[in-house]
């Protein structure tokens, strides 16, 4: 009997405690998402070429990318709008929609979702259009010039996962 009420004891100590660290991390990602913008953070859109890393059979990957700022549009909201196509053994794209969080003097974190499209590329494994989810960090490394890295999961008949590094020319 002294087993099964210590199991229990332990199961309830280790709920408790991940209870602990998804209330952390619920109340991390709610005050980034509601820090307001601010002037350190990268303002701008840019054109950026770089490497998609597939995860799966389908290799490494030219990608050409780009990031449009709503605020350049007149938006407040630190919000973009974020197109890649890739091209490799197979040709296809992306589509996210992100939320711009500042972290420090010309450097942005982001995460946001979207679509992707093309069969056979490292994001895409079917015919279809799947969803998409991205997190990422770019920065500004000197005038005009941007270095950006993300990761991608595309949600389809298979979960994939692709990180892309790049470089851009800010406009």
């Amino acid at each position: 009997m002294y087993v099964i009420s210590h199991m229990r004891e332990t199961y309830k100590t280790i709920e408790v405690f991940f209870m602990f660290k998804s209330s952390i991390a619920v109340v991390a990602a709610a005050t980034l998402l509601s820090t307001p913008a601010f002037a350190g953070g990268l303002v701008g859109s840019y054109a950026a070429a770089g490497a998609a890393i597939g995860t799966d059979s389908e290799g490494t990957a030219g990608s050409v990318s780009g990031r449009l700022d709503t605020r350049d549009l007149g938006s407040s909201v630190p919000v973009s709008v974020r197109p890649q196509v890739t091209i490799g053994e197979a040709t296809g794209g992306n589509v996210t929609v992100t939320y711009d969080v500042p972290v420090a003097a010309g450097v942005n974190a982001y995460v946001g979702g979207g679509a992707a499209f093309g069969e056979g590329t490292a994001i895409n494994t079917t015919d279809e259009v799947v969803g998409v989810a991205v997190l990422g960090v770019e920065g500004e490394v000197s005038k005009n010039v941007v270095l950006f890295t993300d990761l991608k999961f595309g949600f389809g008949n298979e979960t994939t996962y692709t990180p892309t590094v790049g470089v851009g020319y800010k406009f």
